[in-house]
């Protein structure tokens, strides 16, 4: 009868720690890279390893000013770039930078010839801001098909506007449909535009 009894409570035991254990949960890996294909630009997440030779390494997150100014675009942001021309060109449409990294005395120069064009330093700044300010000398910010292509070019650049999120890069100011920025993450929302630089 202690046998039976002993059994009874093992077995009731081994029931109620069955289905009253909470069951674990899976956590997933978080992304340490994102790599896009360098002839279709398409793009795949990465939780270890690195990208293949036939990718390129776009990131996991925005791209930020350094600690001191680079002599050209910052490498991963070029590389976001070139993915997301791949794949403008596999819908037809065609991608050129035509400002990309400006030096500061550069973007001094720009940014005194917009004070005259526009009257003022707070007028100039809507539209080229001062070095200080500007993402330009960091290489973080590119012109997409200002003043060539005609339509076409616009419409290439819209197509960036539309898809850019996928390679981590946003149109940032309303008033400048051709200025991009490594704003986010691949695949993450751009956040809303602001109006014009300032």
């Amino acid at each position: 009868m202690r046998v039976s009894r002993i059994k009874f409570v093992l077995a009731t035991l081994a029931i109620t720690l069955l289905f009253s254990s909470t069951p674990a949960i899976a956590t997933e890996a978080p992304v340490i890279d994102y790599c896009a294909k360098k002839t279709t630009g398409k793009v795949r997440a990465i939780t270890e390893g690195t990208c293949t030779k036939k990718e390129r390494s776009l990131g996991a997150g925005p791209i930020v000013r350094g600690e001191t100014h680079p002599s050209a675009l910052v490498p991963q942001f070029k590389a976001r770039y070139e993915a997301a021309k791949a794949a403008a060109k596999k819908k037809g449409h065609t991608l050129a930078i035509t400002s990309g990294y400006r030096s500061l005395e550069r973007q001094e120069m720009l940014y005194q010839r917009a004070i005259k064009r526009h009257g003022s330093a707070e007028a100039a700044s809507k539209w080229v801001l001062p070095p200080e300010k500007s993402n330009h000398p960091w290489g973080i910010a590119i012109d997409i098909n200002y003043g060539v292509g005609g339509t076409k070019g616009k419409k290439a650049a819209a197509w960036l506007e539309k898809n850019g999120y996928l390679y981590g890069l946003c149109r940032r100011y309303e008033n400048e449909w051709w200025h991009f920025e490594p704003l986010v993450a691949p695949g993450q929302q751009c956040p809303v535009m602001e109006p014009y630089a300032s």
